[in-house]
């Protein structure tokens, strides 16, 4: 008798059966992606592999460079862009609503040995990553500081060059940061003239930062959203 109470005493508060399946929802991001050559000449890019970092959740881009991938809404996330001939590339993004659209530009690999030969740093990269950091609108006098993480800092001119000797953006507003040891979470931090910055394409952060992976082999691409100065 005591054995039969007990065992429904168990099977009272310990019920026998599968648990329910928590899904995590998602949505659709749209990605469009150009392949820049050396003159800067672009086009849509067909044929770039674009995935959810360390999945098999991967999109192909059509004929127009486009592609729709299904990620987790309201967390952090990030995804890759390969193809044959054009650096491998990786952005942190944030999905926070169905039917969001994000733009990639590819650079081929001529353009990058190119770029790379200027600031003096090896490509195909060698053990490292590189950030690619910009601010939206573009505008001059932007600085950018990688914390807790060393790597050489670059800016572009106004001729779109790589510069080891600016220490800040020009009209571009683009610069970052080459030969970065591999890790899942770095943060930059904009400033300069740059005030009330918010993550477009990366992880938020404080006040002007913004988190992201960086992946040995490829150019990690981050985004600030930040009012031009007066």
């Amino acid at each position: 008798m005591r054995l039969l109470a007990r065992l429904l005493w168990v099977l009272v508060v310990f019920p026998i059966g599968g648990c329910n399946e928590v899904t995590t929802p998602t949505a659709p991001l749209l990605l469009t992606v150009t392949g820049y050559d050396v003159d800067w000449e672009k086009a849509p890019l067909e044929g770039v592999e674009i995935c959810e970092t360390d999945t098999g959740n991967c999109k192909l881009t059509d004929a127009n460079g486009q592609a729709a991938l299904e990620l987790p809404l309201d967390e952090e996330v990030s995804y890759t862009f390969e193809k044959n001939g054009y650096g491998s590339y990786i952005l942190a993004d944030l999905v926070r609503s169905d039917g969001e659209q994000r733009g990639m530009g590819m650079r081929s690999d001529p353009h990058l040995k190119e770029q790379y030969d200027r600031v003096m740093s090896p490509y195909p990269m060698r053990g490292t990553g590189r950030i690619l950091l910009q601010v939206s609108p573009g505008f001059a006098g932007v600085t950018f500081e990688l914390v807790n993480a060393t790597g050489q800092a670059y800016y572009y001119d106004e001729a779109r060059n790589w510069s080891t000797a600016l220490t800040e953006t020009t009209d571009q507003g683009w610069g970052g940061f080459v030969e970065v040891s591999p890790g899942d979470r770095f943060q930059v931090i904009y400033g300069g003239t740059a005030e009330r910055c918010v993550p477009y394409v990366g992880w938020p952060g404080e006040a002007n930062s913004v988190w992201f992976p960086v992946r040995e082999g490829y150019t990690t691409t981050v985004d600030m959203s930040c009012p031009p100065p007066p």
